[in-house]
């Protein structure tokens, strides 16, 4: 994946997915965050202190930050983005919202889903599917980070099916994003239900999320496979002390 450079027409429809998506956000947006927040009874601990560390570590690092988050269930993205960011910081500034990747076959199959995808700023990319559509996904990933958006990646790239960071089926892709983006950051969210023992389609009804974050700057003193899987593998290692924090703090 050498060339990462994408055509015109690819670079304006990322541009016209975004000011949609943004232009549209009251509407879809605050849909989304009523049903999580009335419908479901979902509630997100300390919900300031996180907004306001975010918005610091947005502010202090100018280059491009990508989120790896933990991942347990099929909306952990709509869950991280309504922590990380209000709906007036949103509406202010078009880059706030963070991309992100959704599996094509559990998101793009029903109508509604896959609008909703398009609007929330989402890039599909197919997991086994062919060499050309993965490289595609990709380079439009390397082209928003470069551009200054945030964009959001679960490095273990599946669910955890055991519900702790899974520290030996996670993908090597996140490490591949990492050694191709000059002074690339990497902010490692861990995210958890109070009631979330294991995966699931949804949190359960009434969940209470805890969330915490650090930002790292992963290197490698290996080239090509070896720095892919070091790198990987730092992020995982980041994400499983902050499991451990939890667990020993919040899981008594």
């Amino acid at each position: 994946m050498k060339n990462t450079e994408l055509r015109y027409r690819e670079i304006l429809s990322l541009k016209f997915q975004r000011f949609v998506g943004w232009f549209t956000f009251p509407v879809w947006g605050g849909m989304t965050i009523a049903a999580m927040r009335f419908g479901a009874g979902y509630r997100i601990q300390h919900l300031r202190q996180i907004r306001k560390k975010y918005r610091e570590i947005v502010k202090e690092n100018s280059g491009p930050i990508l989120l790896c988050p933990n991942h347990l269930t099929m909306i952990d993205s709509a869950i991280l983005n309504w922590s990380l960011v209000s709906v007036w910081s949103y509406l202010k500034s078009i880059k706030a919202f963070s991309w992100n990747l959704p599996e094509k076959n559990n998101f793009y199959k029903n109508p509604l889903l896959r609008s909703v995808c398009y609007f929330g700023s989402c890039i599909p990319i197919e997991r086994g599917g062919s060499r050309d559509s993965v490289k595609k996904s990709l380079e439009k990933v390397i082209y928003l980070l470069r551009k200054g958006y945030p964009v959001t990646v679960f490095p273990e790239g599946k669910r955890s099916r055991s519900g702790r960071v899974d520290a030996e089926g996670y993908s090597y892709g996140v490490g591949r994003l990492v050694n191709m983006v000059s002074d690339c950051k990497v902010l490692c969210v861990y995210l958890r239900g109070h009631r979330q023992d294991k995966h699931s389609g949804l949190p359960s009804r009434g969940s209470r999320f805890y969330l915490d974050m650090k930002l790292i700057e992963p290197e490698s003193i290996y080239s090509g496979l070896r720095a892919t899987r070091d790198v990987a593998s730092q992020i995982i290692e980041e994400l499983q002390a902050m499991e451990q924090a939890y667990f020993a703090t919040c899981r008594q």
